[in-house]
């Protein structure tokens, strides 16, 4: 591929030692064409970033594990075409680019060892709204809605052949989730399917990577309750494990959207249930303690109340659910709740201009709306979560046109994670509970980063300019916390702001932590960086 022009970037380098933590850092000048920086692990392999340049091009550079960088390359894209999302099968990088309700997609594909890049531009008939993206192979999983009914548009980039699969979906359906299993070499795709809580169920398909159904589970509700959610892992040729979570099933099809009640773990032998099992948060041990204790004590007199009526609290949670961690022959199963904030204004659809005293543009913050792309070089408001499925929705089953013109959809707000350790059978053995303040994030994304190391589980989350690290033992019933400073380069370095920080799992037990600062030096003078933190914790 034709290089468009080089990049000159200074490099800061520090290591440092926190309380027997290694924190290796490299800072990156952000030029005002920088437009965004995304930051893609690939495990032991190392770290791509990939940076915007202008509205024609973007630059990829590839760093060992030591944060060294091994190549770096620039790319051409047409000036309407805006970065969506990426996928990585363990081998090569696929970065989608696209327009919104478009019928053109075109695909980066990235060979990590080398730097090598392809071009590919895909056309099908119908305009998709993109919600999941998946690549297995050279084999591509575009999903998204067409006329309000989900597909799954696949292409094999070997064969230049694209196709739609076969949703074999009665009913009004959405894609809730798509999910890569790298060691099966399939992709998961979980169906919601129904609007109305008679209708209900979840249908989850995995697919090969020439398209081809390989199976399928249906999950029915019973008189009460339905699957929300699900997360899929195949344990072997013939026993798949899911878990998710479980609610009211009058929730479905209400005005505020399904919500949880609980979790539920079933098994399947060769596509039948081989065992079920659901539990209530209420009968977890520590679900609620990231109430305060006012509040903690109310609740539990609830619970205990409508227990000794025989019945059970009613609630009306929302979790992320998070990939099953296989720990033996037991599962770690990790999910954070959250629920949607809204503004409140007078002026239109989706509130006033960006600044104050800006001419308002109606319906300028609409995920829908023509006038906004959502993508926005990376998916817009919605993170990793499907913006067409109702329970990822900040609107559930109302539609965004249901408050009029009074309200604004204004980021999700995270209460708390719950961990929990499930036997063979799905029977809980312990809980733990991590309080996450109320922290907002305008994208819904998986806040917390889990690595297992022995019997110790570590919980780890970016606030401010700071890395939270819990670790959990002895069955949950121990917690240490450590706060890790995010360092920068230079003696005398003062943050003054931090925009866009996260922290992500990169391999064995280091983490990224990544973002903007603002950074002043008396001696130095201001510098505005993009950073890279390798931070490694050990239990």
């Amino acid at each position: 591929m034709k290089k468009a022009f080089l990049i000159l970037i200074v490099v800061f380098i520090t290591i440092s030692q926190v309380n027997g933590q290694t924190n290796k850092r490299v800072e990156f000048p952000q030029e005002s064409n920088q437009v965004e920086t995304f930051t893609i692990p690939i495990g032991s392999k190392g770290v791509i970033l990939l940076s915007q340049l202008n509205k024609q091009a973007f630059n990829l550079r590839k760093f060992s594990t030591n944060l060294e960088q091994e190549w770096s390359t620039n790319a051409n894209i047409d000036s309407n075409q805006d970065y969506v999302t990426h996928s990585y099968d363990g081998d090569d990088l696929y970065l989608l680019f696209s327009r919104f309700k478009s019928n053109s997609y075109v695909i980066f594909r990235v060979n990590t060892e080398k730097g090598k890049v392809d071009k590919y531009q895909i056309i099908s008939v119908d305009r998709i709204e993109i919600s999941n993206f998946k690549a297995l192979n050279a084999s591509l999983f575009i999903a998204g809605v067409v006329n309000s009914q989900p597909v799954i548009l696949f292409t094999n980039l070997n064969e230049k052949k694209t196709r739609i699969l076969p949703a074999i979906v009665k009913g009004q359906a959405e894609i809730q989730s798509m999910d890569l299993d790298t060691a099966y070499q399939q992709i998961n795709v979980t169906y919601s399917v129904g609007k109305k809580a008679k209708d209900y169920q979840l249908i989850l398909k995995s697919f090969d990577e020439d398209g081809n159904q390989v199976s399928q589970v249906l999950m029915k509700p019973n008189d009460e309750f339905a699957m929300m959610n699900a997360k899929s892992t195949q344990i072997n040729d013939s026993l798949q494990v899911v878990v998710g979570t479980y609610g009211h099933k009058n929730t479905v099809g209400s005005s505020k959207g399904p919500s949880s009640q609980g979790l539920y773990f079933q098994s399947f032998l060769d596509g039948e249930m081989a065992n079920s099992s659901y539990t209530s948060f209420t009968k977890f041990n520590n679900f609620f303690k990231f109430l305060s204790p006012k509040q903690l004590e109310r609740q539990t007199k609830r619970i205990k109340d409508k227990e000794e009526k025989g019945e059970d609290l009613r609630l009306d949670y929302r979790l992320l659910m998070h990939d099953i961690i296989r720990k033996g022959d037991h599962y770690i199963v990790v999910a954070e709740a959250f629920y949607p904030d809204y503004k409140y204004n007078n002026f239109g659809p989706y509130g006033g201009g960006l600044f104050p005293g800006m001419t308002t543009l109606g319906g300028f913050y609409s995920p829908w709306s023509m006038m906004y792309n959502p993508y926005r070089w990376g998916y817009g408001n919605y993170g990793l979560y499907s913006p067409f499925s109702s329970y990822y929705s900040p609107w559930g089953y109302r539609g965004y046109n249901y408050y009029g013109n009074q309200q604004q959809f204004d980021g999700w707000v995270y209460t708390h994670a719950v961990i929990a350790e499930l036997d063979a059978q799905g029977n809980l053995l312990w809980d733990h509970c991590v309080s996450l303040h109320d922290m907002k994030e305008p994208k819904l994304i998986q806040k917390i980063k889990t690595s297992v190391q022995q019997d110790q589980i570590i919980l780890s989350y970016s606030r401010e300019n700071q890395i939270v690290s819990k670790i959990i033992s002895e069955q949950g019933t121990k917690e240490v916390e450590s706060t890790l400073a995010i360092e920068t380069n230079l003696e005398g370095d003062r943050v003054k702001k931090s925009a866009d920080s996260d922290l992500t799992y990169w391999y064995s037990t280091y983490f990224l932590a990544h973002g903007t600062q603002n950074i002043v030096n008396q001696s130095e003078g201001k510098r505005t960086v993009f950073y890279l933190n390798k931070i490694q914790f050990n239990p």
